[in-house]
């Protein structure tokens, strides 16, 4: 069979044998396939953090690339699973908002439902309701990275999204508002304020970026508002807080050599909003 990458996304972890067990599927399926763990640790059930991290890996795979994404709390439920991509990539996952991120930074996807009735005729024993991991994504991965898409597409679909990975900007186009999307090994709070968001602002004086909503950042400033944006962790003290725009252009919270999860008391989802500021000019 043909040769290809299949990138591995879950949020199955280490401890117990699923991830291998996929592994074992694929390569029982095509033995050439390459095999690469993106994230085995993603939150358990963290739907915006798995788009996130699949994001941030898409446009550095070589065209061919499956990502195989597999976070998927409603397992075995009526939900649908998606089959699509664009430029030569593709991806499967579960129709749950996985694709949320990869859609709004990548307009040109287009997404189909995953045929099963082509893997369920193939397979040697009954489906489980509760491992499609193993009896329908993998399958998947392995046929499309074997050049069989054809087999698995069904209709086109939109695929659905969250509302937290895109941002809002107000009507009077002087602040933004966005939220957490996922929180790193270190701490790092990365919101869904991009590098394009702020390049749609050209105030000189600055922004102002809090902790909350804009209600909240209106009553709560003392309390919720953030250093302002710098270029590196070490423009600030061990231990300070500082914001900035990471290595995927998107707007983080951190602290040097510390935790902003823990520190600030930040979560998945919390909002965050910058207000940009135009003072008013004296002749």
């Amino acid at each position: 069979m043909k040769a290809g990458i299949i990138a591995l996304l879950t949020d199955f972890g280490t401890r117990d044998a699923y991830a291998g067990i996929m592994k074992g599927v694929l390569l029982s399926l095509n033995p050439s396939l390459k095999l690469i763990d993106l994230s085995h640790d993603i939150d358990c059930h963290n739907i915006l953090s798995a788009s996130y991290v699949l994001h941030t890996a898409w446009d550095y795979f070589p065209n061919g690339t499956v990502f195989c994404v597999v976070v998927d709390p409603g397992v075995g439920s009526g939900r649908s699973i998606l089959i699509g991509g664009a430029g030569g990539k593709i991806l499967i996952a579960p129709d749950n908002g996985i694709a949320s991120l990869p859609v709004r930074m990548h307009r040109e996807l287009k997404f189909y439902t995953l045929k099963t009735e082509y893997l369920e005729s193939k397979a040697k024993n009954r489906l489980s309701s509760t491992f499609h991991g193993r009896d329908i994504f993998a399958p998947a991965a392995a046929l499309a990275a074997g050049g069989k898409l054809v087999k698995l597409k069904g209709a086109e679909i939109k695929p659905m999204l969250l509302k937290e990975a895109f941002t809002r900007i107000d009507k009077d186009r002087s602040s933004i508002n966005g939220s957490i999307l996922h929180i790193d090994r270190f701490g790092n709070c990365i919101t869904s304020v991009h590098r394009q968001d702020l390049n749609l602002f050209h105030r000189p004086d600055g922004v102002e970026i809090y902790l909350g909503s804009a209600a909240a950042s209106a009553s709560h400033k003392q309390e919720k508002r953030l250093p302002d944006l710098k270029k590196h962790y070490s423009e600030v003290g061990l231990g300070k807080p500082l914001t900035l725009i990471g290595s995927a252009g998107f707007l983080e919270i951190a602290v040097r050599e510390g935790s902003a999860a823990v520190q600030l008391g930040i979560n998945v989802k919390d909002e965050v909003h910058l207000h940009f500021i135009e003072r008013k000019r004296t002749s």
